[in-house]
């Protein structure tokens, strides 16, 4: 006969416990370079000015550390990172990877948005091997997770700041990237043309960055 349930603190240990590994993996700060060896993950250090810059075809310039407004968010990309092993993410093929474009969001409305809103906000483009058919607007991201928990992030709140890890799953045969076209886009509120429903809709593009990507190692020494 199968043994007693694990009891609900036991549980809930268990899962904190992932989620702190995922975090590790994840978020490492800025302060462990050059103090902990094991410890790879990617820093960049674009401008602040990088907003003002457009790319060939008019976007603005997507810039790390700088805040952006893409109705219905505000969105910060830090830093572009890359894992096998991901604690509470599950790849649909063994050998496969977690891209993960870490980022501060925060919801610029005055209503709960849903998840599908926000994964379409960030997408990859012309990335190799990612699992998922793009769309016009590339490929939006498997899950967006919370770091503190590793829950996902849906609704998103509106005037809370989260700090998320827009994941996105790449074929192991493809060799992993050293730079990936990050994408954000911007919704209108309105109807649409067969749903008189309002909400946010017609999504564009209107900031891409080519942002470096590294490998992310856990450091099993952080608290």
């Amino acid at each position: 006969m199968p043994g007693p349930a694990a009891p609900p603190d036991l549980r809930a240990r268990a899962r904190a416990s992932g989620s702190r590994v995922a975090r590790r993996v994840l978020d490492q700060p800025l302060r462990r370079l050059g103090v902990v060896g094991a410890v790879v993950l990617l820093a960049t250090t674009a401008a602040f000015g990088g907003l003002e810059e457009q790319t060939d075809d008019g976007l603005e310039v997507l810039a790390t550390g700088v805040p952006a407004n893409v109705a219905p968010f505000e969105l910060t990309v830090e830093r572009v990172v890359w894992t096998t092993d991901l604690p509470g993410q599950g790849l649909s093929e063994p050998g496969n990877r977690w891209l993960g474009v870490v980022a501060t969001v925060r919801n610029t409305s005055d209503a709960g948005v849903l998840g599908p809103v926000l994964r379409e906000a960030l997408t990859l483009d012309d990335v190799p091997g990612l699992v998922g058919a793009p769309g016009d607007l590339g490929v939006p991201a498997s899950a967006v997770a919370v770091l503190v928990d590793g829950s996902e992030l849906s609704p998103v709140q509106p005037g809370l700041a989260y700090e998320v890890a827009f994941l996105f799953e790449q074929d192991g045969g493809t060799p992993p990237p050293t730079s990936v076209a990050v994408q954000l886009q911007r919704h209108v509120w309105g109807t649409g043309s067969l749903d008189p429903t309002a909400g946010w809709r017609d999504a564009a593009t209107v900031l891409r960055g080519d942002l470096p990507a590294r490998e992310a190692v856990a450091d099993e020494d952080a608290a």
